[in-house]
């Protein structure tokens, strides 16, 4: 047997493997990358669930799947709005949830401490640009994996399984406590936004990526640093509390495609894999 036959044989069953349980594969290869950063950096790295998209879609798809995920990353050319939304939506959020958080007996913050928010515009270009952080688990979790479900679910449906899949993944961070346990309630109310984001344009992964980027440098960062002690937990709460209510009017003007029909349409080479 010629050596060519040999690595077609030793090829072959993992790529069929990989084929008949891509799910699987590419949540257990998300976790597994991203919390081997863990000892070394202190918090899994958002990379993880980019490198493990890549990895099964070369297994199943070659390079026409790796090519359809890195146009979603790049689809930049939507109508204006949409950037309006995913820069806006997470910014007033965060500063609603702080004045709330005031108003129900929180100390409010110094001048000082408001004052950082010059911080922000460089914050959030490393966020989105150095491939470590959060922004870049959206290829894995809103371009590979919403995109596949997607196929045979609805857009609420696939984005709730998206949702709880990031749940787990954060468990290292709810253990340190360096995330409240009220993220748990954000993530799955995040889930159909960011879902919602993506379909209505048109796919863009990377508009996903602005968003988590904004809501990681004004929330995580920012207003998050103007509270201390209990006042924080408050604060979370209150933000997880109106995430809830942005994901039901979100649900509510999608209508029944977001909650019934499957979207085919979204990345035909990603759904093939």
């Amino acid at each position: 047997m010629t050596d060519t036959g040999l690595v077609t044989m030793s090829v072959n069953p993992i790529r069929r493997f990989v084929s008949d349980h891509p799910m699987v594969i590419f949540v257990v290869l998300a976790y597994a990358f991203s919390w081997m950063a863990i000892p070394i950096l202190g918090d899994p790295i958002g990379t993880g669930p980019f490198l493990a998209a890549v990895i099964v879609l070369s297994l199943t798809q070659g390079r026409p799947g790796v090519r359809s995920l890195w146009r979603q990353m790049i689809h930049w050319r939507v109508n204006w709005r949409w950037y309006a939304f995913a820069i806006l939506l997470p910014t007033v959020t965060a500063g609603a949830a702080a004045v709330i958080a005031v108003a129900l007996g929180a100390d409010t913050p110094s001048p000082g401490q408001l004052e950082t928010w010059s911080e922000i515009p460089i914050n959030f270009a490393l966020y989105l640009l150095i491939p470590l952080w959060g922004p870049w688990e959206e290829p894995g979790f809103r371009g590979y994996a919403l995109t596949r479900l997607t196929q045979t679910r609805s857009v609420l449906a696939a984005a709730l399984v998206v949702g709880v899949i990031q749940v787990f993944w954060h468990t290292p961070l709810f253990f340190t406590g360096d995330i409240p346990v009220s993220d748990v309630v954000w993530i799955m109310a995040a889930a159909p936004v960011f879902a919602y984001l993506v379909i209505r344009s048109g796919g863009s992964v990377l508009l996903a990526m602005v968003m988590h980027a904004t809501n990681n440098v004004v929330s995580g960062e920012y207003v998050t640093s103007l509270f201390s002690g209990s006042d924080v937990e408050l604060q979370g709460w209150v933000r997880a509390t109106m995430w809830c209510v942005i994901a039901i009017v979100v649900v509510l003007l999608a209508g029944r495609s977001f909650t019934t029909k499957p979207q085919s349409e979204l990345s035909p080479a990603i759904s093939a894999g």
